[in-house]
Formats: C-alpha cells, sequence, structure tokens
C-alpha cells in the first residue's frame, strides 16, 4: 500500500483550477490557431483572432480567459493501493477549488440550491466530483471548468437502437447545431453513447480527459464534424466545431441513450497525476503568437451621441466610447419587482446601454476582472418592458426572440453582440467602474462602466 495525504490533492485541485482557467492547453491552442490560418473570411479571422490573443492576454496576467469561471467538475481514479489519509476527500477537492477561486480572483457561480435557495455559495463550491477505483498505486486527477453558456446547450437524447451510422450522424450532428452561437463558437464537443442516460451524460464529459479511441469512435466523430461544419452558420467558415471526443460503451438491447457536452472555444480542461507522493501536470502551455485583431473596419462613436448609435444599420462594426451599465438576470428581475411596485429604477435607462455581463473580481490595482458578454435570450422576458421605457442599446451573444426583435427595430434601437469567451481583452477596454446598485449581487450586482472602443456589432436595429 502506498499512503498519501489528501492535502496532495487539495493542492492539485488548485492547481488545475488555475491552469484550466487562465491557459489554454497546447492542443487547444494549436487547433484554434490552424483555422485562424486557414480562415478566409475577414470577420470570421477577426472572431478566432480575438481568441488567440484573449488566451495570450490571459496567461501573461494570469487572470480567467473569460469571465463565466463556470463550475467546476472533477473526476478522480484512485489506484486501489493507495491508502488516502488527511481529511475527507471531498473536503479536500472542495478546499482546492475554494482556495483557486479565491487566489486566482475568479468569479464565483455556484448557489446553494437549484430551484429552493439560489444564493450564491461565495466559494464555488461544491464541485461535482466523480471517483472511480483503478489498478495500481497511482492517483489521477482531471479538471473540467463548465460555463453556463456551453453547459446550456448540452443534451440528452434517447435514439432508437435500430439506427444506421448515417442516421445517427444526422441525429447527433442536429443536437450539435441547435446550440448555436450561444456556446461561443468555434467549439469542442464531448459525446457519450450507451449505458443509461446519465452514464452517456457523465461520459460525454469525462471524454474530453482522453486520448484513446477505437479507429470507429474516431470515423464517427469526423463524419459528425464534417456534417456539422457543412451545415454551420455560414460567419463560422467550417470552424463551427473544431474537434469531437466520442466513447460508445455497453447499453440495454432497446436502448441507444446519447449525451452531447458543449464546451466553447477555449475547452477549459486540465489532468495531472499523482506517483510516488508527486504531482505530475500534464497542461503544456503554448508560445503564444502576436495576434492582430479588429481586422473589421470600424468607426468609433460615443455612447452619448444618441443620433448616431440610433441611426446604425445591421451588420455594422463599431467601436463603442462611453458610458454603458452591466445588468444580467438577477438585476433585471430586480428592476420588474421596482416597476411593478411603480417605483423608480436605481438608473434612468432612456437612450442608454446595458450590457448583459457578470465580471470576474478585480485584483488590487485592476479597475475590473475579466468581463465578456452572457447570453441575451435569457433577458428577453424582461427586454420588451426596458426597450419600451426607452432603452436605447443592449450588448451580449446570441439571438433575440422575435418579440423582442420587432420592439427593438419598432423603437429604433439597438442590440449588439460581442465576441463570447475573450473576456481578458474586453477587461482592458474598461477604464472606469463602480458599483451602483444591489452590491449583494455580487458578480451580477448593477455596474456603470466607462469603456473606450469597445468592439460589437449591431445584430439588431
Amino acid at each position: 500500500m502506498v499512503e498519501v495525504s489528501t492535502a496532495l490533492i487539495k493542492d492539485a485541485v488548485f492547481n488545475l483550477c488555475i491552469n484550466a482557467n487562465t491557459s489554454l492547453d497546447l492542443n487547444v491552442y494549436e487547433k484554434i490557431y490552424n483555422a485562424y490560418q486557414m480562415a478566409d473570411n475577414i470577420e470570421t479571422k477577426n472572431i478566432l483572432g480575438s481568441v488567440l490573443q484573449n488566451a495570450k492576454t490571459a496567461s501573461e496576467k494570469q487572470c480567467p480567459l473569460c469571465q463565466d469561471t463556470g463550475q467546476v467538475i472533477v473526476f478522480i481514479n484512485i489506484g486501489q493501493d493507495v491508502n488516502l489519509t488527511g481529511d475527507f476527500i471531498e473536503k479536500a477537492v472542495n478546499d482546492g477549488v475554494e482556495q483557486a477561486y479565491k487566489q486566482g480572483y475568479f468569479r464565483k457561480s455556484v448557489v446553494k440550491d437549484a430551484l429552493f435557495d439560489r444564493k450564491n455559495t461565495s466559494t464555488n463550491t461544491p464541485a461535482i466530483i466523480y471517483t472511480k477505483y483503478n489498478e495500481g498505486s497511482d492517483i489521477e486527477i482531471g479538471v473540467i471548468i463548465k460555463g453556463g453558456g456551453s453547459e446550456n446547450k448540452s443534451l440528452t437524447k434517447m435514439l432508437m437502437p435500430t439506427l444506421n451510422i448515417d442516421e445517427i450522424t444526422e441525429a447527433i450532428g442536429e443536437m450539435i447545431l441547435s446550440a448555436g452561437v450561444n456556446a461561443c463558437p468555434p467549439m469542442f464537443v464531448g459525446v457519450g453513447i450507451g449505458g443509461t442516460i446519465d452514464k452517456a451524460a457523465i461520459e460525454s464529459k469525462k471524454v474530453f480527459l482522453e486520448n484513446d479511441f477505437l479507429a470507429q469512435e474516431k470515423e464517427l466523430a469526423i463524419n459528425i464534424k464534417e456534417y456539422v461544419n457543412a451545415k454551420a452558420p455560414k460567419l463560422y467558415n467550417n470552424f463551427y466545431v473544431l474537434d469531437i471526443k466520442i466513447h460508445s460503451f455497453a447499453t440495454h438491447i432497446a436502448s441507444m441513450p446519447v449525451a452531447i457536452s458543449i464546451n466553447c472555444h477555449s475547452d477549459r480542461l486540465s489532468k495531472c497525476i499523482i506517483k510516488d507522493n508527486k504531482i505530475v501536470f500534464f497542461h503544456k502551455i503554448p508560445e503564444y503568437k502576436n495576434i492582430e485583431t479588429n481586422t473589421v473596419i470600424s468607426k468609433e462613436i460615443k455612447t452619448e451621441d444618441v443620433s448616431s448609435i440610433r441611426g446604425l444599420k445591421e451588420g455594422e462594426n463599431i467601436l463603442l466610447t462611453g458610458e454603458i451599465y452591466v445588468a444580467r438576470d438577477m438585476v433585471h428581475k430586480k428592476f420588474e419587482e421596482i416597476i411593478n411596485s411603480g417605483q423608480e429604477l436605481p438608473i434612468d435607462i432612456k437612450d442608454r446601454i446595458i450590457f448583459y455581463a457578470g465580471p470576474c473580481p478585480s485584483k488590487p490595482g485592476e479597475i475590473i476582472g475579466s468581463i465578456g458578454p452572457t447570453t441575451a435570450s435569457r433577458m428577453d422576458k424582461y427586454a420588451v418592458k426596458l426597450y419600451e421605457m426607452g432603452l436605447m442599446g443592449t450588448i451580449g451573444k446570441g439571438d433575440r426572440n422575435s418579440k423582442v426583435a420587432e420592439t427593438i427595430k419598432k423603437n429604433n434601437a439597438k442590440y449588439f453582440t460581442v465576441t463570447g469567451g475573450i473576456a481578458a481583452l474586453l477587461a482592458e477596454k474598461v477604464k472606469k467602474s463602480e458599483v451602483i446598485a444591489f452590491e449583494d449581487l455580487g458578480a451580477e450586482a448593477l455596474y456603470k462602466l466607462y469603456v473606450e472602443k469597445f468592439p460589437v456589432r449591431v445584430e439588431i436595429g
């Protein structure tokens, strides 16, 4: 038997969380860089270039790649000849996560209970932990960071067990295509096929940490990738999905459970092994290249120049300079409660712009932590009323429903989009930041920012 203190597991998880949140793995970076070199559409190249430059900035500053530093999923394979000492293993893992999220100034996004108590735990714990026992005396640990935007687009489905490969390719391809742009493409996709629906879902995440696959699994992955990229939005120019990993396993004779897990372009994961009471990390840091960004011709517009903003046309790329507000789900819910009670909002929204976002905590000396767009459609239920009250524009990612789109056009307002997952770059555009209401909401508080040359695209207007 080999005696291992769970303090080593805590240290390993701490460093894995830091690595995954602040630096792309070399394999991921190379896939994005290759796509950037091959892209022949200027807007596609700009998106990929921004992603690469964001990765370089995040690694150099040791700040989060994305403001949504997600929920932590930990896979632990323990050798049966290991005797663990110290704290209970789940406590060690959660202590490592909590320490990483505090010292790394990462956003805490975990609430106590999904339904009955959505109060933030303020530690980003509990982590989701899966343990398995293997032969030997080593401990393998893999960490996956799952942001809400991509996780919300993950799916499970029961397929007919008699489907042929072409039909399976189409079915899984359509599941992936349904993710749309909210999952921050170009994407990485994990697919679990078999077991029961819960087993398939777990395997669809675990597969991100694996590299050994059967020839049939590799072939199916290539076929699905080609199917998806051929039908994906033209903007992504065959780079909607960069990689697919598939694992198929035993199941019931009447079943074919399928689960897909979507990872954004950062594909945030990190692995290590504890061997002979030493931690060996497998995370390979790329040699980041300088990438030209903002290759799309853009004009700078002041946020107080109401007539120019209201005169913008769909498809225009601009650089915003001036005051904007930051508000997401909980602030919008509070806005609705205030409006319904007949009271005044804490800000005058007429001719103002709201950025749907929730920043990371700022380090000492920083103006703001990493900040990027959240999924705009979650605010659709509140948007119509606010636009009718004079709101000039919103900034987010993804589509809006038809009623919101009609309201925006009717009120000569705007919906702007900004590339998701470039939060380290966007933070550099923020020159002033202050919380002006609902401070108790933490990252979901109401902020006022002063931004300079903040890059957005007119999506609806």
